[in-house]
Formats: structure tokens, C-alpha cells, sequence
């Protein structure tokens, strides 16, 4: 994929792994009222699902979601912090309000680095402390099975660095709720 001022993606690299396809999936699963695979490794994954992780990865990768983690990693910190607090949050909390799981996108590096290194969480849930201005995103992680990690966001004016964090120690310089349409699973 040929992207302005970025050069040439090579799709294949991007979707080395299925973050992205296994959320969306986490997400068709949730909407079909079904649950899902019970697989524990990747051996026994049937390979019709495998086929649907992949092609949903695809599809957590549209060209608007790759070209905004480019901008997002080149653009200034404020800017990322101003577009959260205007435009992600708000979005995330209707979302979420209504028990509506949302796909995110997680900024994880900056520059003109590889965004292959960002990545993409389901946010299943929030809490909001107003005495500290801060909110705590919990996530559905598929590089993290069996955790329960969340973001948190420190909302003030004032408030301390890091103003954005993750619970398992990775780093996090921004994030954005990405699109998402429902596709029907697989039966296993």
C-alpha cells in the first residue's frame, strides 16, 4: 500500500499479528450472543477461523485506521492529549455507556518508526475518579490472555506526567476508538 509523505506498507508485516482480527472477532462474538472458541493455543485453532482472524485483522486495518496511527505518531504529544479529551473519550464513554464494546487503537511509538509497533485492544468498560480527574479503560488484550489490564487517563489540566499509562507496562502515547461493523463468526 502505497500512503502519502509514508511511503510504501507492506500489508503483510502489519498483520504479522492478529490483535486487530482477534478483537473485531471478540466483537462479532459478543454481537452474535455466542461464545467463543475455547481454543488455548494457536495448534488447535481450526483453520476457518484462522481465515476469519485474518481477514478480520484486514478489516480492523482499513485505510483511515492505518493512516491515522501514521499521523498520530508524528503529531505533536499536546495535540494527542487535546484529540483524546475532545474526541476519543467522549466517543468511548457513549459507546461504552450504551454496552457497546469499542476497538482501540494504541499509539505505541512515535516518529517514523515501524507501525507495525502500534496496537489494538478491545475497551470493555470505565471507571471515573473525579477526585483525581482520572479515567481507568479496562481492556480485552489478546497479547495479555488471562489479565485484566486497563489504560488510564489522567483528564485535569493539571495533572501529573505520564498523563497516559497501561497496566502492563507497555508504552502508551495515545489512542483512538476505531470503526468497527459487525461480520457473522464462524460456527466451531
Amino acid at each position: 500500500m502505497n500512503l502519502p509523505y509514508a511511503g510504501t506498507i507492506n500489508l503483510n508485516e502489519i498483520t504479522f499479528g492478529l490483535c486487530g482480527g482477534m478483537c473485531f472477532a471478540a466483537l462479532d462474538y459478543f454481537h452474535a450472543n455466542q461464545f467463543p472458541p475455547p481454543f488455548q493455543t494457536p495448534q488447535e485453532v481450526d483453520p476457518r477461523l484462522f481465515g476469519f482472524l485474518c481477514d478480520r485483522q484486514l478489516d480492523s486495518l482499513k485505510i483511515f485506521t492505518v493512516l491515522k496511527f501514521m499521523e498520530w505518531m508524528i503529531i505533536d504529544e499536546t495535540q494527542i492529549i487535546t484529540r483524546i479529551k475532545r474526541y476519543e473519550l467522549p466517543k468511548l464513554r457513549r459507546l461504552l455507556q450504551k454496552g457497546e464494546p469499542a476497538v482501540l487503537g494504541l499509539v505505541r511509538v512515535r516518529g517514523m518508526q515501524s507501525p507495525t509497533q502500534n496496537h489494538q485492544v478491545l475497551a470493555i468498560g470505565y471507571e471515573f475518579d473525579p477526585a483525581i480527574e482520572q479515567i481507568s479503560i479496562h481492556l480485552y488484550d489478546p497479547n495479555h490472555p488471562q489479565l485484566n489490564p486497563n489504560i488510564q487517563f489522567f483528564t485535569g489540566k493539571n495533572a501529573p506526567p505520564p498523563v497516559l499509562t497501561q497496566s502492563t507496562g507497555e508504552p502508551l502515547f495515545g489512542f483512538f476508538v476505531i470503526p468497527y461493523r459487525f461480520q457473522q463468526p464462524p460456527q466451531t
